[in-house]
């Protein structure tokens, strides 16, 4: 077996910080070490861990429709769906443009001329795309330091089969990939206000983007897409008052995810000035009775996904 070789980094997660990327034998299609990088700077240290969580959060999203995703930290902070891939990363830039500033784009359809005249209208650090045809090639050499990262099996992105380990002091925690997918018949419909069938389609949406979002996760999507995505707070309400903040006005109307359950009204209550009408959770709180109540004292609908979507 050949032995894999080391790549040296400019430096890890910070200039002080020496790094190195070891490929190791994988099956995966979407493995690093099977994309073909057709220009661009070197990757660095925290460029892989963004692809990573790219291939991640469009594997849970886009086996399906044409989708468009922008990570920023680890954090997706713009995500669309649509029924053509220029819609989609029309809707993923705009939900969030000051986050996605410098960000790593993910798509799943095949990146034509005047997708790649859109995209280069913004700044960003890498590309993963299943083909880029040649006219869109010499667009992106305008932009020699975008980094482009092509491999076909994009198009129909698949989560990987192998564990998910994470090294700690002293051993490792090993884990099943989350795998689950939430779907219309999972839900538990908790609320007199049903959601209508767009909701329900906003609401899947929302709990896929927030499940693989860092935790405390709350995001708001309308018309299949993100306006606002609260990540990696260390209370659920601060998740709400960002997400909403990201938001805007254009909450109105949208619907809400939340990673957990709600121990409190206080998000509950965020949502309802921001003019949230339907809104998923798990479920499972002493604090469900009270937030039921005060969804249909303000008619809002609410279900509950059965599952949990931390991520630490």
């Amino acid at each position: 077996m050949k032995k894999p070789k080391i790549i040296k980094l400019r430096y890890g997660e910070n200039p002080h910080q020496k790094g190195v990327f070891l490929p190791v034998e994988s099956k995966d299609e979407l493995a690093m070490p099977k994309f073909k990088i057709l220009q661009g700077k070197e990757l660095s240290f925290n460029n892989i861990l963004d692809i990573d969580a790219a291939l991640y959060v469009i594997s849970k999203t886009g086996r399906e429709k044409p989708a468009a995703i922008i990570i920023k930290h680890g954090n997706p902070c713009g995500a669309g769906l649509a029924k053509d891939i220029a819609t989609a990363f029309q809707k993923a830039w705009e939900g969030d443009p000051l986050s996605a500033f410098g960000g790593i784009i993910a798509v799943n359809r095949t990146v034509d001329k005047k997708l790649a005249q859109n995209m280069t209208k913004n700044f960003f650090e890498v590309l993963l795309a299943p083909e880029v045809i040649k006219e869109a090639k010499e667009i992106f050499k305008t932009k020699p330091n975008i980094r482009i990262l092509v491999n076909s099996n994009l198009k129909n992105p698949q989560l990987p089969k192998t564990k998910d380990i994470k090294f700690v002091r002293g051993g490792m925690l090993v884990q099943d990939i989350a795998r689950k997918e939430v779907r219309t018949k999972d839900l538990k419909f908790v609320t007199k206000k049903r959601p209508t069938k767009a909701q329900i389609k906003d609401l899947l949406f929302a709990f896929n983007i927030c499940e693989v979002s860092k935790s405390n996760a709350i995001t708001i999507v309308k018309n299949e897409k993100v306006l606002g995505n609260g990540t990696g707070a260390t209370a659920r309400v601060y998740s709400a008052k960002r997400a909403v903040e990201i938001a805007e006005k254009r909450a109105k109307g949208g619907v809400a995810a939340s990673d957990g359950f709600f121990p409190f009204t206080d998000s509950v209550e965020l949502f309802k000035k921001a003019g949230i009408k339907a809104m998923i959770q798990p479920g499972g709180s002493l604090a469900d009775k009270k937030v039921i109540e005060y969804c249909n004292k303000n008619n809002i609908a609410m279900v509950f996904s059965g599952i949990r979507g931390f991520k630490h």
